[in-house]
């Protein structure tokens, strides 16, 4: 008994010592305490401050700086959220998408349930064309906010841009049956389907929405357009005659009712038709101009010039419904340019380029115009003005060279050319036009070896090419190179085409400066009873070839002719005065 007593009293004793023991480590907790959380909480407030200061760096826009402050953050406490954050938007500012995938993922590992995070992943997934996994992440989304919106939208959004059309159309169908009918769902639900060629579907999403919107005349019209665009013209008649029974007055259903010739003969009364569609300021322009658009380009392609007037009285009503609107002017140039009517064209094509000088075409026409008259000076001023707004086309800059070239200001025209072909791309026929007048410019500035390699390059293109021949041949004969090709190439020019009075006259001029005086004249005369009684380098020519020939006072005669003409060669007049041939 005294034994067992004893041991009690030892295991008393022991366990009174393990709770003195315990009991003096709470107390020394207890007095360290304050020292310890004073150390935590100086930590967690350095950190803050880094935090905040790399935040400021970055809002000041001192990146550089930026960077390695929220970096110390993360090496400091790898779970800063909100630091990785920052990186990640930094990097994927910079398009540094690894970076900025990096730290978006260590982000959303601290904090998963900032769904904000997920966003910027998904952005970044987009930067990668990462689009399935873009899709699965607003998936996610989707079922962690089923109310918002915009969740739905991105998860179709890359669906679409993954190629999975037929998902996208159920993720938009899911949100349909929470939010109801909605005329976005239905528009992009309609684009899908229209881009899958599946019109009978686009077409039902187009007809819900006006079944939820009955009295919205946009919807049906809508419906009406697509029902054209897709060549059903009996359903679109029926959508636009619905559309006339709500609103009677309505400028578009009439235009789209009123018709389309069905032959020749009818145009002329179609046309007519239009007049009082064409003088209502309400319908626009575009569509006015689109209904007349095929009988403009029948009109120009045929020539038919009854069909262009009528419907020059339709363009000439748009200049005065639309006064402000360029198109009117430019239909009722390209009426008159291809009937025959140039000056009228350029008064109309000048209008339209005060109200629109960004239509290339435009000046195209408006140069070729001034290319046809000869109006060299004019052509010059306005292919500078066309190059300052398109100094890329390689057309205008040929323009602009032939114009210098004309004018005798041959380094301006050389360096036109150039730049021409510097912008030429593969347009081979303009190309070999841009080296046969190179050929011409350095012929006149006496560089005879470059003139011939223009030449060259330009046969080497079209080797049957007659303005090419013609003009190299000129120009080897002028400078008595080789008269033997010239006479070749001057002969092959007239067989390519033979009813060219300039052709016919340059080939007498060769076949002069070869001495052939009997065969120079039989082309000469050729082209006299060709038109060439008013060109004034050929009737001097004559004069020259004459007197050649010992007809002295016949020559006299033909130099006078020329000089009437315009002719103003530098020894035209010495020819007259002294009655004698100057070479």
């Amino acid at each position: 008994m005294r034994k067992r007593w004893l041991c009690g009293i030892q295991k008393l004793n022991t366990r009174t010592m393990t709770y003195r023991k315990f009991f003096m480590l709470f107390v020394g907790l207890l007095t360290c305490y304050p020292v310890l959380c004073q150390q935590i909480g100086e930590r967690d407030v350095a950190l803050q401050e880094k935090f905040i200061d790399a935040n400021r760096e970055r809002i000041v826009g001192n990146i550089e700086k930026a960077i390695p402050l929220f970096e110390e953050v993360l090496r400091q406490d790898p779970t800063n959220a909100a630091a990785a954050y920052e990186l990640a938007r930094i990097y994927d500012d910079r398009d540094d998408n690894e970076k900025a995938l990096r730290y978006i993922r260590m982000a959303i590992s601290a904090s998963p349930s900032n769904l904000w995070y997920y966003r910027l992943l998904g952005d970044i997934y987009q930067k990668q064309s990462k689009n399935r996994e873009a899709a699965a992440l607003y998936e996610d989304l989707v079922k962690r906010e089923p109310l918002n919106d915009y969740y739905y939208y991105r998860w179709a959004y890359f669906l679409i841009r993954a190629d999975d059309i037929a998902k996208a159309l159920k993720v938009y169908d899911e949100l349909e049956k929470r939010v109801g009918v909605s005329e976005d769902i239905i528009r992009r639900k309609y684009s899908l389907y229209v881009g899958m060629g599946n019109n009978k579907k686009a077409a039902t999403e187009l007809q819900r929405l006006i079944a939820a919107y009955p009295n919205n005349i946009e919807y049906r019209h809508l419906l009406a357009g697509f029902y054209e665009q897709i060549g059903e013209t009996g359903l679109s008649r029926i959508e636009y005659k619905k559309i006339l029974d709500l609103a009677p007055d309505d400028a578009r259903a009439n235009m789209a009712l009123a018709g389309t010739p069905d032959k020749q003969h009818n145009d002329i009364q179609f046309l007519a038709s239009l007049r009082p569609i064409f003088n209502n300021a309400d319908i626009p322009i575009d569509q006015k101009v689109g209904k007349i658009m095929p009988i403009i380009t029948k009109a120009a392609d045929t020539g038919n010039r009854e069909l262009a007037e009528a419907t020059l009285e339709l363009t000439t009503l748009l200049e005065t419904v639309h006064p402000a609107d360029a198109k009117g002017f430019a239909a009722s140039g390209d009426l008159l340019y291809y009937s025959g009517n140039r000056l009228r064209a350029l008064d109309k094509y000048k209008k339209t380029l005060e109200l629109d000088d960004t239509v290339f075409l435009v000046w195209e026409q408006l140069l070729r115009i001034y290319l046809d008259m000869k109006d060299y000076v004019s052509l010059r001023k306005y292919s500078d003005e066309a190059i300052d707004i398109f100094p890329n086309k390689a057309l205008l800059h040929y323009m602009n060279g032939v114009a210098n070239y004309e004018l005798k200001r041959y380094n301006e025209a050389l360096n036109a050319l150039e730049e021409a072909i510097r912008m030429i791309g593969n347009n081979g026929r303009l190309l070999y036009d841009i080296q046969v007048h190179k050929g011409l410019t350095l012929h006149a500035q006496k560089k005879g070896s470059a003139s011939n390699e223009a030449f060259e390059a330009a046969l080497k293109l079209n080797p049957k090419a007659p303005e090419a021949l013609h003009y190299y041949s000129f120009c080897l004969a002028s400078r008595g190179e080789t008269i033997e090709k010239a006479q070749n190439m001057a002969k092959q020019a007239n067989e390519l085409a033979p009813e060219r009075a300039d052709f016919q006259t340059n080939y007498g001029w060769v076949l002069y400066k070869a001495k052939n005086y009997t065969d120079a004249r039989h082309w000469f005369d050729k082209a006299l009873n060709n038109g060439g009684m008013d060109d004034p380098e050929l009737l001097e020519h004559y004069g020259d070839l004459l007197f050649q020939m010992n007809d002295a006072d016949g020559a006299l005669q033909y130099w006078l002719r020329a000089q009437e003409k315009g002719g103003m060669s530098e020894t035209l007049e010495k020819k007259i005065a002294n009655r004698k041939l100057y070479d």
